[in-house]
């Protein structure tokens, strides 16, 4: 029956969308080099049997529903994970995390030998309902590796039409000149009385067929081009239009390369200057190992309070995890990344997570929990008094109009 079940489940799901994740070890020549490739085969198979059993397992367990799910040594390296499955964005980013932390945090035995090593991976994601999954996947996979990150994910309408990806740079210049850089708004919720009090801005980009461009495609490209600041100038102009009509309170996302840039700097300070908007605007500084001077931070933080903007720190767990940092930068906000919040229901994670509310009660700085996305994250959020709440559960991010209609 259970064998039954498992060729229905994949005869159904042929022509139906899937998730796959590609895993490449990092830097195998230079294992087989070192520890020959005795040890190097080794280390290929004991990862295959963490994948096929406990991995398996807890993505599973993280998804809460029994799918299909395929995995295979593609390649000497490479590992294939194949989920017969529409995973939402969220819970790619989950499972993604989840297959990460299973592997680097393992200790690979070597033969002949009592110690251990630990290995990194490069992760390469993709979704569709077609025959070409993997190549958006490989396409993921070789490009993360190219701009030395651990994980990329690509929407495969990208692929489908080679020439949009091709012909980005046109897709960034058509956005650009026909002004249509959008902010998509994701609700953060007050916990006292459940009321969206504002919202995150993200940036969003469309082709000539309409489609919406994720920030992951476009981002570095937009960079790599010179056409990022373009495009964060748009993206101010009309989150202040949106503010002045609307009177909503909205939050953007800095970096720490956008406030060393000098011409972000400006025209930020001076379009909140010159349209009185400070009031309404937080300003998301993301955490970064990049961030080597603090000074030139808490510089930009305090010329901007001045106009009446709140400062809040994203993803801390990450970057700027020192508390001596914190205590040394002017902010209003401290936004815990969601890679602790998804594991609240852990003990450890629970009590790292209080500690952090602890701290920012004393110093008299709001906490927001961010990927809050269901209703046991949330109780457990509101149980520790965390002041705010953004996520799935509480709001996916939405056009304006759509903002406007819910509101209405």
């Amino acid at each position: 029956m259970v064998l039954f079940k498992k060729i229905l489940t994949t005869f159904f799901n042929k022509n139906h969308m899937k998730t796959i994740f590609l895993i490449d070890i990092l830097y195998m020549k230079d294992l087989n080099a070192i520890y020959d490739f005795k040890n190097g085969d080794f280390i290929i198979k004991q990862l295959k049997h963490i994948l096929k059993n406990k991995t398996k397992e807890l993505i599973k367990k993280e998804l809460q529903r029994d799918i299909h799910i395929k995995i295979k040594n593609t390649h000497a390296d490479v590992f294939e994970i194949l989920l017969f499955d529409n995973l939402s964005i969220e819970e790619i980013k989950n499972v993604k995390n989840l297959i990460y932390e299973n592997i680097v945090s393992n200790n690979f035995k070597l033969i002949k030998n009592h110690s251990t090593i630990n290995i990194d991976v490069t992760i390469g994601c993709a979704k569709s309902n077609d025959k070409y999954i993997k190549i958006y996947a490989e396409k993921a996979l070789s490009n993360a590796k190219l701009n030395f990150l651990h994980y990329m994910y690509y929407d495969s309408f990208l692929y489908k039409n080679e020439s949009v990806n091709e012909n980005l740079l046109d897709t960034l210049n058509h956005s650009i000149d026909n002004n249509i850089v959008e902010p998509y708004f994701q609700a953060i919720m007050d916990n006292t009385n459940d009321k969206i009090v504002k919202y995150e801005a993200l940036m969003r980009i469309f082709d000539k067929n309409g489609q919406i461009i994720m920030p992951n495609i476009f981002i570095h490209k937009a960079k790599k081009c010179r056409l990022y600041n373009k495009l964060m100038e748009i993206m101010i102009d009309k989150i202040i239009i949106y503010i002045l009509e609307h009177k909503i309170h909205v939050s953007i996302n800095l970096d720490y390369t956008d406030i060393l840039n000098p011409h972000i700097k400006k025209v930020l300070i001076n379009k909140v200057k010159n349209n009185q908007v400070g009031e309404y605007l937080t300003l998301e500084i993301l955490e970064s190992e990049k961030v080597s001077n603090y000074d030139i931070v808490n510089d930009f933080i305090n010329t901007i309070k001045k106009f009446g903007v709140k400062i809040a720190i994203d993803d801390f767990g990450t970057g700027f995890s020192n508390y001596e940092n914190i205590l040394n930068l002017n902010i209003d906000y401290i936004k815990i990344d969601g890679s602790l919040i998804k594991k609240i229901d852990e003990d450890i994670y629970l009590n790292l997570i209080k500690s952090i509310v602890l701290f920012s009660k004393q110093q008299n700085i709001k906490v927001v929990a961010e990927f809050v996305s269901d209703l046991k994250t949330l109780r457990y959020v509101k149980n520790i008094e965390i002041d705010y709440s953004q996520g799935y559960h509480i709001g996916k991010p939405m056009s304006i109009q759509e903002l406007l209609e819910k509101r209405n």
